[in-house]
């Protein structure tokens, strides 16, 4: 039975919701919550993200690195041209870390900014689609594509959350899903689509399933369009943190999907491929290592990961929003500062 349901999904996905728009072009929308909107369990995914929050940040910018590699996404991408420089796409990124913690720490009701955020994300998402359906009657922001999105932002915490270090409570993840169901509504997602369901196995499954036939094949294949952008992309934020190492996070990224000869640690099978870590350069290498520790060793002790969060919370809310260092020092000081818009 869940097999069929599994199939069915995919089915549905690869051969219906990428020719349904989001939105249908139409920029002026009405946004509710969803009838089936749980506002206990939605708070407890915000709860799990705080205590989890640089495991989950780093979930994210894998995320966004692996949706990218899926072609119609990465044009659309492409042609936005809001991140064809790595000062674009600093700030065009910062300004999405903002969105996005405004999701996890604001009461969702109307008027908030949250909401206000959420109502700018999808009107971007239909702007862009009219814009490129216009120049080319083939491209659109489809329902597939924002399933896909979906998955950068909570697929690898639910399927992989060992590898980044967050710290596993059912009642958690399963707020965490509902919070992720709840934002792919609100962004005109249809629920025969959202990665996520009120069934948390039936989720989990989704998102295998996501990331075995799109996402995997796609990173074991790249594009040169992605190496490319995602380039782009690492750079412009390493303005944001200092850990973004193009090589570590590519790394990370491909062994969060499963990509074969990415091993890491001595007692992991390995599966015939040959060790990509040992072909990097040494900076890449460090960059690794430490990334790998911070993510697979300490962020399982509780001080630490408390230390971790406190230290990239405070540069997420104070320095980067008042004295950007890095991106002073690499595009101006008056180029350096961002600020969230609705």
């Amino acid at each position: 039975m869940r097999k069929t349901c599994s199939s069915n999904y995919l089915e549905e996905l690869t051969n219906i919701a990428e020719k349904i728009a989001v939105d249908k072009h139409n920029v002026h929308f009405q946004m509710d919550l969803p009838p089936w909107f749980d506002r206990d369990k939605f708070e407890r995914g915000q709860r799990f993200f705080l205590d989890n929050y640089v495991a989950i940040m780093t979930a994210h910018m894998c995320g966004l690195l692996t949706v990218y590699a899926v072609l119609p996404i990465l044009r659309m991408l492409m042609f936005t041209k809001r991140s064809s420089t790595p000062e674009a796409a600093y700030k065009r990124y910062y300004r999405t870390v903002l969105h996005i913690y405004s999701w996890y720490t604001e009461e969702l009701q109307s008027g908030s900014n949250s909401w206000k955020s959420l109502e700018y994300v999808r009107r971007i998402h239909a702007v862009s689609g009219k814009k490129a359906n216009t120049a080319n009657s083939r491209m659109l922001v489809s329902q597939k594509d924002v399933a896909i999105t979906q998955f950068g932002f909570v697929g690898y915490v639910v399927l992989n959350h060992q590898k980044l270090g967050v710290q596993h409570s059912q009642e958690g993840v399963e707020g965490f899903v509902h919070l992720w169901r709840t934002i792919g509504y609100m962004l005109g997602l249809e629920d025969r689509f959202n990665l996520c369901t009120d069934d948390f196995e039936t989720s989990a499954q989704r998102m295998a399933l996501v990331n075995a036939h799109f996402l995997r094949p796609s990173l074991q294949n790249p594009s040169a369009e992605f190496v490319h952008m995602t380039k782009i992309m690492i750079e412009g934020m390493w303005c944001y943190s200092i850990l973004l190492n193009y090589e570590a996070f590519m790394f990370m990224t491909k062994r969060l999907s499963n990509v074969p000869g990415h091993h890491y640690w001595d007692d992991e099978p390995r599966d015939g491929a040959k060790t990509v870590y040992k072909e990097m350069g040494w900076l890449d290498r460090v960059m690794l290592n430490i990334l790998m520790v911070i993510h697979e060793v300490l962020l399982n002790f509780t001080l630490a990961r408390w230390l971790l969060n406190w230290v990239f919370l405070f540069n997420t809310n104070v320095m980067n929003k008042y004295l950007p260092l890095l991106a002073m020092m690499k595009h101006g000081v008056r180029k350096a500062y961002v600020k969230i818009v609705y």
